[in-house]
């Protein structure tokens, strides 16, 4: 009898204080006991019941364990990374957002004629907002605040975009016309801290409808244009515009290129106000002096722009050129034609490549980033532009300069640059004869 009680005892112990090991062994014992006639049957169903209960918390225990462990170490379902910028996506990537922008600081010294006053300026405060949803559709908001005011002038980018078709971007708001290289390629990335004199005939942003797409090896794009934010509606029709820009790239490699491309730019004056102007400072924007000015020209109908470009990169030697003519016709008094054009070179003492992405120029990566042992990237450039703004009855001038420029890159988001410009001759308009030169820096963070 004692030894009945004990066997008994000593399995109701075992799945007791052991339930994770209350299987197969204690199960032979309990059967072992009653075929023995050691346990009744009713001794027997009870400690086999007990058993199944004990079996099945320890399952429901062990289930719960598993379940909460693979809840802890399960990824998020959103990404965030911080690399410069800050993005927050998905990870089916049906949702993105990054949060980028850039602060440009400038300061110029000028001597020699016209007068121009020293200064210091923020040149470029920008915020944007871009990224992606529901898979296809884009977005884009960008905001200068160093450029605020009425009528929407602090506004850069504001669009959306589709970009369900294989190969085919639609683009819908304001951005910028596709005509030029130097306009293409964002002002964080120009190798000048400002772009060359032909920048007069910038199409600019407007509102408007795009098609568009981009190739290793080629771009095309082409749209329909409205009149820019800070034009003013009245009970006249506004001005339109279409535009169009092919680019090819019969060599594009990580450090090597090859770049042709042809812009079209045409615009219709419209009924609200049939004139036009360009101007142009000497590369530097702080003083906010044209060196050469057409001044309003009246009564225009419409006008075409035509430019064509090329660029090339080999190793840590780049260089690039670009021609725009620019016909004015008008209701009254003889069609008019200006041009410009300039031609730029760049080299990396540290060995870097200039970056070129899909008919644009991209930022520059330092082999050597400060901080982490490394000098960052050095780079030196030279440049020749020329404009000529005289024609008929308007003499707004005609303007060559020369510029140098030294850009320092100590990580992929900062950039410190110093430029001398030479303004080589000023022939005909209101600045006649006049040799101005300019000392400017600038620092810039881009995140």
């Amino acid at each position: 009898m004692n030894f009945k009680i004990t066997a008994i005892a000593a399995a109701m112990f075992s799945f007791t204080v052991f339930p994770a090991n209350a299987g197969s062994e204690i199960e032979t014992l309990i059967n072992m006991l009653h075929e023995n006639g050691m346990v009744s049957d009713e001794q027997y169903g009870r400690l086999v019941a007990e058993l199944k209960q004990n079996q099945t918390q320890a399952t429901v225990e062990k289930t719960e364990v598993k379940k909460q462990l693979a809840e802890a170490t399960k990824p998020s379902d959103v990404e965030v990374k911080v690399k410069g910028g800050i993005t927050v996506k998905t990870r089916d990537g049906k949702f993105s957002t990054k949060i980028g922008g850039r602060v440009q600081a400038d300061a110029a010294s000028y001597s020699g004629e016209p007068d121009m006053g020293n200064g210091t300026e923020i040149r470029r405060a920008r915020l944007y907002l871009q990224g992606n949803m529901y898979y296809d559709w884009g977005y884009k908001l960008q905001y200068d605040f160093a450029n605020t005011g009425a009528n929407g002038k602090g506004i850069a980018d504001a669009f959306i975009s589709y970009n369900g078709f294989d190969d085919l971007q639609l683009k819908v708001g304001n951005f910028k016309d596709p005509f030029m290289l130097q306009e293409q390629t964002s002002s964080k990335y120009t190798l000048f801290t400002e772009r060359a004199l032909p920048s007069a005939f910038a199409a600019g942003r407007h509102i408007g409808v795009m098609a568009s797409t981009k190739h290793k090896h080629w771009t095309l794009a082409g749209g329909l244009f409205g009149e820019s934010l800070t034009t003013k509606g009245s009970a006249e029709d506004e001005g339109w515009g279409i535009g169009t820009r092919a680019t090819f790239a019969p060599i594009n490699e990580k450090t090597k290129l090859i770049h042709f491309g042809v812009g079209v730019n045409y615009r219709d004056t419209g009924d609200n106000d049939d004139s036009t102007q360009f101007k142009q400072t000497p590369e530097s924007h702080i003083a906010g002096i044209n060196i050469v000015d057409t001044g309003m020209i009246l009564d225009v109908s419409d006008y075409l722009k035509v430019g064509v470009e090329a660029a090339a990169t080999f190793g840590s030697l780049h260089a690039q050129a670009e021609y725009i003519t620019t016909s004015v016709n008008r209701n009254s008094g003889s069609d008019l034609d200006f041009d410009g054009w300039y031609v730029q070179t760049g080299y990396f003492f540290t060995g870097e490549s200039r970056l070129y992405k899909k008919g644009a120029f991209g930022g520059v990566k330092p082999k050597g980033i400060v901080g982490e042992g490394g000098i960052g990237a050095w780079e030196f450039g030279l440049r020749y532009s020329s404009l000529d703004l005289s024609d008929s009855d308007i003499d707004g001038g005609e303007v060559d300069s020369m510029t140098a420029a030294l850009n320092w890159y100590p990580t992929p988001t900062l950039r410190f640059s110093a430029n001398y410009v030479d303004v080589l001759d000023v022939d005909g308009g209101t600045n006649d004869g006049d040799e101005p030169s300019i000392v400017q820096v600038r620092s810039q963070w881009a995140f």
